[in-house]
């Protein structure tokens, strides 16, 4: 009688974090990635998130799951989740491990703007929310060349294969980094002086002031001798829609080219 109650038990323990079929929309979703909670927000369903990793921005009272973006499997499984929305960076024996326990585990690869797209229409679909529209900038005069400096005392950029060299080519620009070996590449000083690019953008991850931006360069022992620099060609975006492959990035080019020409 109490191995059979223990079964019955199990059972039920297992099926506890799929409560819904794959037909009906999820009610809980646990989300392991910044870029896809900043979806489920955009889609009008914060109330549907029990979890969130340490790095999303959410409303204070979603669970943070410890771990970040690779968590234990049971850890999640303890949230209940009838949808998990996973990553690449979410380790492949971690989703085994997750879909073993019964939870519904979806990937979503977000490493261009059309992958960011296309992500949104998924989970859209998963959630049984309307899909949005979503802007896909028409072609943009050229207007020089640029490089995007995560800071303005670093050399780390971004190059080819990356959401952010989308970005800055769908402003009109041309990536002086776009032929780098790599996608995250750190620039020599050597390189910013040959280039010579006609525009920095200084990806900034707090409230820096353009002024004291400018100042840093103007400062630096290397970089005061670029044109962008001397002419004060240098724009502050947001580090975050660079870094972050989510729906702010959709949106990205064109605030890159209105402060480009409020300058």
């Amino acid at each position: 009688m109490r191995h059979r109650l223990a079964i019955a038990l199990f059972a039920a323990c297992m099926s506890c974090g799929s409560g819904v079929s794959a037909s009906e929309p999820p009610r809980r979703i646990a989300s392991l990635a910044p870029n896809l909670t900043e979806i489920v927000i955009m889609l009008g369903a914060t109330e549907r998130l029990v979890g969130v990793t340490p790095f999303c921005t959410a409303p204070a009272e979603i669970t943070r799951i410890p771990g970040g973006l690779q968590p234990e499997a049971e850890v999640v499984f303890s949230l209940h989740p009838d949808l998990v929305l996973a990553s690449p960076l979410t380790p492949a024996a971690t989703r085994r491990r997750m879909e073993d326990l019964g939870m519904r585990v979806e990937v979503a690869d977000m490493r261009s703007l059309e992958d960011i797209r296309t992500a949104i229409m998924r989970i859209a679909s998963l959630l049984h929310v309307k899909k949005p529209s979503l802007p896909h900038p028409d072609a943009q005069s050229k207007i020089g060349s640029a490089v995007l400096l995560f800071g303005a005392d670093t050399g780390y950029s971004a190059g080819p294969h990356t959401h952010a060299n989308e970005i800055i080519e769908e402003a009109g620009l041309r990536n002086i980094a776009d032929g780098a070996s790599g996608p995250w590449p750190t620039l020599s000083e050597e390189f910013l002086l040959w280039a010579d690019p006609d525009w920095i953008l200084v990806a900034n991850h707090g409230n820096a002031e353009p002024e004291k931006v400018l100042a840093a360069l103007r400062a630096h022992p290397v970089r005061r001798h670029l044109h962008a620099v001397k002419e004060g060609r240098v724009i502050i975006v947001p580090a975050a829609i660079f870094s972050i492959p989510g729906p702010a990035a959709l949106k990205a080019a064109t605030l890159v080219r209105e402060k480009i020409f409020a300058l």
